[in-house]
């Protein structure tokens, strides 16, 4: 074992040691060393892959248990995709990025760690650590924000945010896996230049590495040519050698490449299990002499490690799930939920709504009766609760004698909605769920009496035959899934039907959507499944329906995907059918005899989701029109957006008053309607910035974005901020860390000071000049003059967010280490933070500076990844 290594495994011990407790034994654990001498070669190359979805192999003779990991980064879904304990779903992570508030997301991630522990979960696959450097891409708002490691905005922010996500999580010894080390899915090529790699996305993960994380999960993507999980430059050289990175490697799901490269780069873990591409090839692989028994144990050891930590951490193994629904679990999702909420426009001062009783309130809009709580793919998960913002504001209506009333206005569905709250189990049985498969070998509906093989029962209208099911049950065979249908209206209903494998959804014994003939290939189960089919029924409200779906699964409809060849999927969705005029003239007749308006539009989990790309920046067909019809009917109306990344609002001049609430987690309807209401005084800051349109991004066009085959990015470092608001450049409608309040605040006193020997300290007061409380942030930024290399602008070094009474005023402090004065050089191969002039500015965004300072640095500095900078002699 290399001194490396065993440094390494001594500080991820000393990470991951558990707390002292007053009675008790300690955790007994395996000892990595021993274990690997007495393993079998079979017994090795097992360890190397999981044992099922959300396992590592055991090996028992030797007292190795199967370690548990589960899906993040905003809840813990646990090992069942739909059917498990339901779960604390917390805002996204654009959401938590908008709070600016480091001691917030810390909260959180304790809390995480603590619904781990309830699941007998020993690694979050979590914190999600991408630039967002478009606006359109899937996974957006699953990342704190841009510039630094969020999916479009600033290193620092993302960075900043994750690192206190982690802290958070591992104090209560649980594991975190960072993921993705680097942008993008599957095959596509992303193509960057060095300094590009080194200042916008390797960043982030470096300030992660002060937490000392256990695991690390590289991208599925190429990078300049060469899968991220083949690459011994970006594995060992940066993260294991700059970083200081010494534990494990994981891949992400279906991420291993075929071959012996992923081994001898360091990649120590293939996820799920069953091996896809190692097992039997890495033996093949040793026996030919491309991977020797060194570099098998090397990432044996690895895993071994990662299986003493998860002993250490006191969590039990193969344990129960169970769900954490609490007052101060509920306190903090709601805390969390209205501090991520951010007040873009309130120039005619209609927010807040005063409290007084008689007032007529309107609640518009498709996403004023759906909770939007996260996006889609490994995020979602089913909550232990949500909360509406029609449910939210007409709570807090009822408080105050108010009247609240509501119509749809527009269909903001991607899919179809789910029918999961319409639907009940059929009569007779007795499992808990929803819906109910039966699962058969041989066709049950040709006529002859055939028994099912195994029943699996699920709570979701979205069934995903992922986990939970036996391994002696075929891959191929026939499910007829049965269900109750009770609708809450009446009249025509369209329902949906979506499948990866072939269906056909029966009401009352009549076919009514036929999805087993003609497929396309769709969007759904991870780019496995057919496009949605529909079908339309009259039904009567209150009047159950009985639903059978027939289901097989013996044709494959996209071969591309990683998750092909598995068992497929069933989603059930359905809406009363709407004319669009119809629903426009219904919502302007309601404004109209109304005092109040609030408009609730924007995306949900179909429209931004993993596994696939926006393709525009619009809001969903019909949205425009009925904000258009509101705002002549009333230019007062409040709008509020929902949604994980920027849209346009083609309408926001005829606009006074607009808010932008992300996926607000259980809570999101409150969010809103406490912002509304003025029981929270907004104070979130954009995370990102919003651009007037698509193409006002540097990285939209010329084959800089969505391409299946090579993504390059030639904006370099010119992401978000860097680029928008700039001299010269485009101009943003909102800008990076913009965001109003019900306060007003002044900037003053500002000095800035040397800190021995490279950095400096940044202090600035904060006054309160209303008679509201509220909260400001101040953020940092570096501007250098007359730098050796082109340079932003402006970047950000730093934020400190203060919480003020009327008239109060606080002292705030930022400390700026060497990064915030440094380029990464080419040349160097190394970052350099050149001697000189620098300017401080103080502000409330990246365009509002308030307060202004120079520094002078003595002399230049070079250093590289988290190893001391050391002077530098040109």
């Amino acid at each position: 074992m290399s001194n490396l290594i065993a440094k390494g495994i001594q500080k991820v011990e000393k990470a991951f040691a558990p707390a002292p407790t007053p009675a008790g034994p300690a955790p007994t654990s395996i000892d990595p060393v021993a274990v690997l001498k007495q393993l079998s070669s079979e017994e090795k190359i097992a360890l190397l892959s999981g044992d099922d979805m959300w396992h590592t192999a055991p090996v028992k003779r030797l007292g190795v248990p199967r370690v548990r990991c589960s899906d993040g980064p905003n809840g813990v879904r646990g090992t069942a995709w739909t059917n498990g304990a339901a779960a604390s779903c917390f805002p996204c992570a654009t959401a938590l990025g908008a709070s600016f508030d480091v001691d917030l997301i810390r909260r959180i991630g304790e809390a995480l760690g603590e619904e781990c522990r309830a699941r007998g979960v020993h690694c979050i696959l979590g914190p999600t650590t991408n630039i967002q450097r478009h606006p359109c891409g899937g996974r957006g708002f699953e990342s704190f924000g841009e510039g630094n490691g969020a999916d479009i905005a600033d290193p620092h922010l993302s960075g900043t945010a994750a690192l206190a996500w982690i802290e958070g999580v591992q104090s209560k010894q649980v594991m975190t896996s960072k993921s993705s080390f680097h942008n993008h899915r599957r095959s596509s090529n992303s193509v960057m230049d060095e300094r590009t790699m080194h200042e916008i996305y390797l960043e982030p993960f470096r300030i992660q590495m002060k937490a000392d994380p256990a695991v690390f999960m590289p991208s599925y993507n190429k990078v300049n040519g060469q899968h991220v999980v083949e690459q011994s430059y970006l594995l060992r050289k940066v993260l294991r050698d700059d970083f200081g990175f010494h534990g494990m490697l994981m891949s992400d799901w279906s991420g291993t490449t075929p071959g012996y490269e992923t081994i001898k780069a360091g990649l120590d873990l293939e996820m799920p299990g069953p091996s896809m591409v190692r097992g039997a090839a890495v033996e093949r692989d040793m026996i030919t002499g491309k991977l020797t028994t060194a570099d098998v144990d090397e990432c044996v050891l690895r895993v071994l490690e990662y299986v003493k930590t998860a002993q250490l951490s006191g969590i039990p193994f193969e344990a129960l799930e169970s769900s954490i629904d609490t007052p101060a679990v509920r306190g903090l999702l709601r805390e969390s939920a209205s501090d991520g909420v951010v007040l873009l426009k309130n120039t005619a001062n209609v927010l807040p709504i005063p409290l007084k009783a008689g007032l007529k309130i309107a609640v518009i809009g498709p996403n004023a009766k759906i909770a939007a709580y996260s996006g889609g793919g490994s995020a979602s998960l089913l909550p232990t609760y949500k909360v509406t913002p029609l449910e939210a504001i007409t709570e807090e209506a009822t408080k105050i004698g108010a009247q609240v009333s509501y119509t749809i206005g527009a269909d903001g569905s991607s899919f179809s909605p789910l029918l999961t709250d319409f639907l009940s189990l059929p009569a007779g049985v007795a499992d808990v769920g929803i819906v109910c498969a039966d699962f058969y070998e041989e066709n049950p509906w040709n006529g002859k009496e055939v028994q099912p093989v195994f029943r699996k029962c699920n709570n979701s209208a979205f069934t995903y035959f992922i986990d939970g099911i036996p391994k002696t049950i075929p891959v191929r065979g026939y499910v007829s899934l049965k269900t109750v249908f009770t609708p809450d209206v009446g009249g025509k209903w369209i329902l949906g039907l979506g499948v990866a494998g072939q269906a056909d959804l029966y009401v009352d014994g009549k076919k009514v959507v036929d999805n087993s003939t003609d497929q396309k290939e769709g969007l759904l189960f991870f780019n496995t499944g057919a496009e949605e089919r529909f079908g339309e029924i009259e039904v009567e409200a209150g009047r159950p329906y009985q639903f059978e779906v027939r289901f097989s699964n013996f044709k494959q409809l996209n071969a591309h995907s990683p998750y092909a060849g598995r068992r497929g999927g069933i989603r059930i969705g359905g809406r009363p059918k709407y004319d669009a005029k119809t629903e426009i003239a219904k919502a302007v007749k309601l404004v109209q005899e109304s005092d109040v308006a609030i408009v609730v539009i924007g995306t949900n989990s179909e429209w931004e989701s993993e596994a696939y790309d926006r393709s525009d920046m619009k809001l969903p067909p019909g949205t425009d029109d009925l904000v258009r019809a509101v705002l002549a009917a009333n230019p007062k109306t409040i709008i509020a957006n929902q949604s994980g990344m920027p849209v346009e609002l083609p309408w926001l001049a005829e606009s006074t008053t607009v808010l932008q609430s992300f996926f607000g987690g259980n809570e999101c309807g409150s969010g809103i309607s406490d912002v509304v209401f003025g029981l929270k005084n907004p104070s979130g800051k954009l995370p990102l910035t919003w651009s007037q349109k698509l193409e006002d991004w540097p990285s939209h066009g010329n084959g800089r974005f969505g391409d299946d085959v090579t993504t390059v990015y030639g904006e370099g470092i010119e992401v978000g901020y860097r680029h928008f608001d700039r001299p010269g450049k485009v101009k943003s409608e909102f800008p990076f860390g913009y965001g109003l309040s019900y306060s007003t605040f002044k900037f003053g006193e500002l000095s800035v000071s040397p800190v021995e020997p490279y950095g400096a300290e940044v202090s600035f007061d904060v006054t309160n000049t209303s008679n509201v409380a509220g909260a400001e942030v101040g953020q940092v930024y570096v501007h250098q003059y007359s730098p050796k290399v082109a340079r932003p602008d402006i970047e950000l070094a730093g934020f400190a967010k203060a919480h003020l009474q009327p008239g109060e005023t606080k002292s705030l402090t930022v400390v700026l280490d060497h990064k915030a004065f440094s380029y990464y050089s080419v040349t160097q191969k190394a970052w350099v933070a050149e001697k000189g002039t620098y300017e401080i500015r103080v502000g409330s965004s990246s365009v509002d500076m308030h307060l202004t300072a120079p520094f002078s640095l003595g002399e230049s500095w070079t250093w590289i990844g988290r190893k001391e900078p050391e002077r530098l002699a040109y």
